[in-house]
């Protein structure tokens, strides 16, 4: 379990194979998703996304920082 404002999430990996790639991504208490980053196998691009208006900076940074360690493949 993760705290950022005041708030807390979990931290989700998982692959989309709709998409093509996987993401890392941040659930609230109830377990909708908040923000995530996406890494496309296809062309190695990283996206970031966030479902809710409001998302404390901090929790941002950490999934940025997270998901450039985590998501792409080694090298």
């Amino acid at each position: 379990m993760l705290e950022f404002g005041g708030h807390k999430f979990e931290a989700v990996v998982g692959s989309d194979v709709d998409r093509d790639g996987m993401y890392l991504q941040l659930t609230n208490a109830a377990g909708e998703p908040v923000a995530e980053v996406f890494y496309s196998d296809v062309d190695g691009a990283m996206t970031f996304t966030t479902y809710q208006p409001a998302l404390p900076l901090e929790a941002a940074e950490w999934l940025i920082a997270h998901a450039r360690v985590r998501l792409p493949p080694p090298r």
